[in-house]
């Protein structure tokens, strides 16, 4: 006597070929996305080169380096900073167009203390972490050099930490390449080869937008903002207001 084999009736069949295909794409998305995460974050870190502090009480040690990494000049003001050691969240601070934005709302305002304060441009930082998110690219910065704080009524010598988010597009992110990233930080934190060279460039307050292109070229990109124009060029931003150089980052 023979026993008949049952099949899924087709429809299941479909259906079963189909749920196993989209667990087969989001498996290969999922991959996907680490492994551009994973390179990228590499590439960058290779080129702005962590910081190693040390580590006491199962806790960063931010005012004790142990392997110095990059160091970068601070280009823009702006930039939320806080002593190293704060229990609170550091506020974070956001790149946009160029120009450094805190962080707002409840949490920010619990984040604030009375240490805290803002980069100064020119001031020098090492880099201790660089993540990339889905959609942009997060820096933790530290001061290089300590200064005198008080802290419960006692003055103590602190190095201060910062945050800052440059954020990128989704489907942008994925495919950057170094250059395309450098081009968006270097008008923030730059190192000093980078910064000097910026300096040199002759270009001056109240130069009008054909002087400018005469000394540097055309920018790689115009941001208009109506009254405010922005010419990005490779390792400068020149900011115009009324058709004449207003600053130059």
């Amino acid at each position: 006597m023979f026993t008949a084999i049952s099949t899924p009736p087709r429809n299941k069949r479909i259906r079963l070929a189909i749920v196993l295909g989209l667990l087969a794409l989001l498996l290969a998305a999922t991959a996907f996305a680490a492994d551009w995460k994973k390179s990228l974050e590499e590439s960058v870190k290779a080129e702005y080169r962590p910081t190693k502090v040390g580590i006491s009480a199962f806790q960063f040690d931010y005012n004790r380096i142990t392997q110095p990494g990059v160091v970068l000049v601070v280009r823009i003001p702006g930039i939320y900073a806080d002593v190293a050691d704060t229990k609170q969240a550091i506020v974070k601070t956001k790149i946009v167009n160029g120009e450094a934005v805190q962080q707002k709302g409840v949490l920010a305002s619990l984040s604030f203390t009375k240490q805290s304060r803002q980069l100064n441009v020119s001031e020098h930082v090492y880099v201790t972490q660089v993540s990339v998110k889905d959609d942009g690219i997060q820096f933790e910065l530290l001061t290089q050099d300590p200064a005198a704080v008080v802290v419960d009524g006692n003055t103590i010598q602190s190095r201060y930490r910062s945050e800052v988010f440059f954020p990128f597009g989704r489907d942008e992110l994925p495919h950057l390449q170094l250059d395309d990233v450098k081009r968006t930080i270097d008008p923030v934190l730059a190192t000093n080869d980078v910064a000097n060279a910026v300096q040199t460039k002759t270009i001056h307050l109240g130069m009008s937008t054909d002087e400018v292109k005469k000394a540097l070229g055309d920018p790689e990109k115009i941001v208009d903002l109506g009254e405010k124009k922005i010419y990005v060029y490779k390792d400068m931003k020149v900011v115009f207001k009324d058709s004449q150089v207003a600053d130059v980052q």
